[in-house]
């Protein structure tokens, strides 16, 4: 059958997927923890179909331990990124700043109630302020090391590692829009799943799916370059996880004005980034990479 991996990746990632979104539903609050879990299908669907529905197997797997300065290039990048991000949420009035970090010692705080514990019960010589920044500048290096880089790889090796190449043999569009469009559908019932922490108008939630499905777009794009370039899952796992934890790494010292306008700051950043590559004829990698692998 032609295309019989990804259909059979596609199949299996479905089926996992329904599977933790449903246990969440049912375990309520208590199911949360699955997320991670969630996080963690598309790598085992990508293995499972490598290893009964994909004649290759593992031999274009691209699981290797690299070059030291693509880590260092692309986690720079990342966190670029992120930067510029904040500066955009800070121009837009999405956000204000606060640099006691009251965000974090607030989620410490509650973190500990559920447990019936005080912030302040911590072990000796440790204080709150101290994991304020142990969390905030482990999330912008080593936290993106471990445990950061399982939960990279849990997607990339899936998403960039598996589906990309089999989507780009039937077509380019197939391959980015499609590509695109499966990793946006794919996190929504995350969405749906979890609490929202703000309310929009029907307007702001219509302007909402469409703009962060054009960033899922722009997104993917970007880590799939970042694979194709490295020819390594691994660069691109450690720069997708520098991306979420660095984010929530400087949120420890804002306040958020608005959601909406940051969420719309988001992704006009990301297809900035998008555009970038597009215009600076970076997206040849693609070409040269394809005709390579498949001459």
């Amino acid at each position: 059958m032609k295309h019989k991996g990804l259909i059979a990746y596609l199949i299996i990632v479905f089926a996992l997927s329904l599977g933790f979104v449903g246990a969440m539903i049912i375990l309520g609050q208590k199911g949360f923890y699955l997320a991670s879990f969630y996080m963690l299908a598309p790598a085992i669907a990508a293995i499972i179909t490598r290893l009964f529905f994909y004649e290759n197997k593992f031999r274009d797997a691209n699981v290797k331990i690299g070059m030291p300065k693509d880590y260092l290039i692309f986690w720079a990048i990342a966190l670029g990124i992120t930067l510029l991000s904040f500066a955009v949420f800070t121009l837009l009035g999405a956000i204000t700043w606060d640099f006691s970090g009251k965000t974090f010692l607030d989620s410490l705080a509650a973190q500990f109630a559920t447990t019936g514990q005080d912030i302040n019960d911590l072990p000796q010589g440790l204080t709150p302020q101290m994991m304020l920044w142990i969390f905030f500048i482990g999330g912008l290096t080593i936290f993106n090391i471990f445990p950061g880089i399982i939960s990279g790889f849990g997607e990339e090796f899936g998403w960039r590692g598996f589906m990309f190449p089999a989507l780009y043999k039937i077509g380019p569009k197939a391959a980015f829009i499609g590509g695109g469009f499966i990793w946006f559908a794919w996190h929504v019932p995350l969405m749906l799943v979890f609490p929202q922490t703000a309310e929009f108008t029907f307007w702001q939630n219509l302007i909402n799916i469409f703009a962060t499905a054009v960033g899922s777009f722009a997104t993917f794009f970007f880590l799939a370059y970042i694979y194709i370039k490295t020819e390594n899952i691994l660069v691109a796992s450690v720069a997708h996880i520098t991306l979420n934890n660095s984010a929530r790494a400087f949120s420890y010292f804002v306040i958020v004005q608005s959601q909406f306008a940051a969420n719309i700051g988001q992704i006009l950043v990301m297809v900035a980034v998008a555009a970038v590559l597009f215009y600076s004829k970076e997206f040849r990698v693609f070409e040269d990479y394809f005709k390579k692998t498949q001459s």
